[in-house]
């Protein structure tokens, strides 16, 4: 407190040597040293007022973030600024909120206390703007789609946020991609009125009809690879796509499997989707394995899928030369774990960055469950 009050203290100490110079120049007429003065106390005025809105969208966030009502009523009634203000990342007051209000974008999902959902009520019925996003274009919506937040989703969506917004300038990064890349079914389908933007994968991960996207001679139509131009968030690597038929169907196929679309899987591999393809960072197997779900993967492995397939996985350094076992025993996905071993899946199989088994991938990760199982069965 006392640092702070000295650094206040210097600060106007400066502010009133800077004026009594500019007083003093202008008594002088002296036109250099006017304008230098002025300078310095309008820099000086700039510095504080920025550094008063940083501050209060410091409290208000604090303040929706323990649920304190009071207070951040106080704020934005007495400062309506502080709704448009934004912090080093571009972040609003909203955007903080639903970050907050997601356990920082969790998943799994975290419910998050009442009192801060309805500090995002009382934020948004301020007048917040919902489609106010960061630098990167990552709005509150995006935040709810991909931690699968139901609750905030319908409060953003009621609010009017809109479907179309694209992460790092891409028209394909809305929040429903965001929301069916990570397996977000229940958030997909709030979000997908209409689906934005409409394209075969989406279709697929949706469970939806196809055949828009089929032409007579059973070509892909333009529609199929619309939008195609995000494929996940920036912490994973860059893909240089070719936009090919192949590599359109086989990503459809792995956002159908990680979704649960079996009817889906099913009419793509009819198309030429392969069931051993990775198109980008995990086989269909893997990403069924990554949602734990158990149908998609026992159809995956009917249709041929192999389980021991070395491939990366996930972002970057995340699995190199990894197997869907590894997968699932690092998540606990008991379900498809056990569907593996039951497919006889080799369960020596080491990945090629640690040299770790898929029991080694379950105790590194904390899955006692999965660890136990595993060492059990030796």
């Amino acid at each position: 407190m006392q640092d702070r009050w000295r650094h206040g203290e210097e600060h106007g100490m400066t502010a009133r040597r800077t004026l009594k110079r500019l007083i003093r120049a202008r008594m002088s007429k002296t036109g250099e040293a006017y304008t230098t003065a002025r300078r310095h106390l309008l820099r000086s005025a700039g510095d504080s007022l920025m550094n008063n809105a940083t501050n209060l969208l410091q409290q208000a966030a604090a303040a929706a973030e323990r649920g304190d009502l009071t207070m951040l009523a106080t704020l934005l009634a007495d400062s309506p600024e502080v709704l448009t203000g934004r912090d080093g990342d571009g972040e609003t007051l909203l955007g903080l909120a639903c970050r907050a209000a997601t356990g920082g974008v969790a998943i799994p999902p975290v419910a998050g206390p009442p009192a801060l959902h309805a500090a995002v009520d009382a934020i948004i019925a301020a007048g917040a703007d919902p489609d106010a996003g960061n630098q990167e274009g990552w709005t509150p919506l995006h935040s709810a789609a991909m931690a699968g937040h139901v609750e905030l989703t319908r409060r953003l969506l009621a609010a009017g946020a809109a479907l179309d917004s694209g992460l790092y300038g891409s028209r394909g990064g809305t929040p429903l991609a965001l929301a069916l890349f990570y397996a977000k079914q229940d958030a997909a389908e709030l979000i997908a009125q209409p689906a934005t933007p409409n394209n075969l994968r989406h279709a697929a991960a949706l469970g939806r009809d196809l055949s828009p996207f089929v032409s007579g001679t059973g070509e892909l139509t333009a529609q199929a690879s619309e939008s195609l131009d995000w494929a996940a968030p920036n912490w994973f690597p860059e893909w240089q796509r070719s936009l090919s038929e192949q590599e359109v169907l086989d990503e459809a196929l792995t956002w159908a499997a990680r979704n649960g679309q079996c009817g889906s899987m099913v009419t793509l591999v009819e198309l030429g989707a392969d069931v051993n393809a990775n198109p980008f960072r995990g086989t269909a197997l893997l990403w069924a394995i990554y949602s734990d779900d158990v149908q998609a993967a026992t159809w995956l492995l009917d249709a041929g899928a192999d389980p021991d397939l070395r491939h990366d996985f996930g972002g970057a350094g995340h699995g190199v030369s990894a197997v869907a076992m590894h997968l699932a025993a690092q998540h606990g996905g008991m379900g498809c774990l056990r569907l593996l071993v039951e497919r006889g899946a080799d369960r020596t199989i080491v990945d090629g960055s640690h040299g770790g088994t898929p029991q080694g991938w379950a105790e590194f990760g904390g899955a006692g469950e999965a660890a136990a199982y595993l060492r059990g069965l030796d």
